[in-house]
């Protein structure tokens, strides 16, 4: 093979890789799937929707979706986001890289993908928000610490804005007339409808959808992709045992504050102006403290190995992110099993905890087969535009001719 016909960037080499960030990425996955997969069950996230009279244990259920995964999973893959952005641009200016001669052309496909991925599977996709955003971060790739700083508190502000204008009418959501209400329209779609009726469904309200995470999360995503940036900048993850100590002490105060403001939260649910402040700050402190128990744990002398499991999931969060969608429609939807607003959360956790253990177990596989998850194959392939290596197999008998 010539240098010409070599792959731009090629990521296979596991020494350039920061395990710690697969495992991060893997443990996001399940936190996004146990969140998502109330959205995909039924119309809880949509205008109309009243809740029923539950029983104990959905209500035990669905406290704990709000307290320990809701808004907590999201702030880590956006940081994660920003992160991976600064290590490739690191990567692509030692091989002497222009990073803006593929990574447009990177965000415009992930873009694609997530119109894709809303309309047919999941109206709730934040792939979409993560390509807009992630051109804005371009912008940012060359300023000061200082500076990133800075901005990221700005967005944080916004956030906080945008949420307390907008939590009053989310907590009135339900009071909506009949003709518009979109939630008794989800429940006849998704249990009578086909499958491009869905779909079409889907898209109509994926547009809604999107310009609502836009403006709900939108600041906090682009906080964190700028704090990841920082973070990668400063090489730190790669330098963890050297912040042993530092690590523990921000896992424990990041836990406990964490825990308060996320309670404070729930507390002030009806008060938009006030549990927007707790929002704001509480989840990402949560998610710092999940990321900090990980990195602990790493830290221990078999972390590597009882993390391998996850970290596999995580070198396949694409793949595995977009499969929850196309296993939650064969679950939930008409055409499939049809189950529909008819599983209640606690129902859903168990749901999520199948799933993700599956996961776990195709990925480990695969990934003993293949370099790569199927759609980051793919991802990769198309930023480049050049075939990126697949089988393990192939690839070790060609190094060897």
């Amino acid at each position: 093979m010539t240098n010409q016909q070599k792959p731009i960037i090629n990521s296979i080499n596991r020494k350039e890789r920061m395990d710690i960030l697969d495992i991060l990425r893997g443990f996001a996955v399940f936190g996004i799937l146990a969140v998502n997969i109330v959205g995909m069950a039924g119309p809880v996230w949509l205008p109309g929707y009243i809740a029923p009279i539950a029983p104990w244990y959905d209500e035990v259920a669905t406290f704990l979706m709000n307290f320990l995964a809701t808004g907590k999973f999201y702030v880590i893959f956006s940081f994660l986001f920003g992160l991976g952005f600064s290590v490739q641009m690191m990567r692509a200016e030692e091989k002497g890289i222009n990073l803006r001669s593929f990574y447009p052309r990177r965000l415009t496909l992930l873009f694609i993908l997530g119109m894709l991925h809303s309309i047919f599977f999941f109206y709730g996709d934040i792939l979409r928000l993560y390509a807009v955003l992630g051109f804005l971060l371009m912008a940012f790739r060359k300023r000061r610490n200082r500076t990133l700083i800075i901005w990221a508190i700005i967005f944080l502000v916004i956030n906080f804005v945008a949420l307390g204008l907008v939590g009053g009418p989310l907590v009135d959501a339900g009071d909506v007339p009949d003709e518009m209400n979109i939630a008794e329209m989800a429940k006849e779609i998704h249990l009578e409808g086909s499958f491009l009726q869905v779909s079409f469904f889907q898209g109509v309200v994926s547009l809604f959808a999107f310009l609502s995470v836009v403006f709900v999360q939108g600041g906090t995503v682009m906080a964190l992709f700028l704090l990841g940036l920082l973070v990668g900048r400063m090489n730190l993850l790669s330098k963890m045992k050297s912040y042993h100590g530092l690590i523990k002490k921000v896992f424990v105060w990041t836990l406990i504050f964490g825990i308060s403001f996320n309670g404070a939260f729930i507390i002030f649910a009806e008060a938009p102006w006030i549990s927007s402040f707790f929002w704001i700050i509480g989840a990402p402190i949560l998610g710092a403290a999940y990321v900090m128990g990980l990195c602990l744990i790493r830290l221990r002398e078999n972390g590597e190995k009882t993390l391998l499991p996850i970290a596999n999931v995580g070198r396949m969060a694409l793949t595995n992110y977009l499969m929850h969608s196309v296993i939650g429609s064969f679950i939930f939807n008409g055409y499939g099993i049809g189950m529909y607003d008819q599983v209640g959360a606690a129902g859903l956790w168990i749901i999520t905890v199948t799933i993700y253990l599956l996961q776990i177990l195709f990925s480990n596989w695969w990934l003993s087969q293949y370099h790569f998850g199927p759609m980051e194959w793919l991802w990769r392939t198309l930023t480049y535009k050049q075939r990126q290596p697949f089988r393990k197999k192939t690839t070790a008998e060609g190094a060897a001719v």
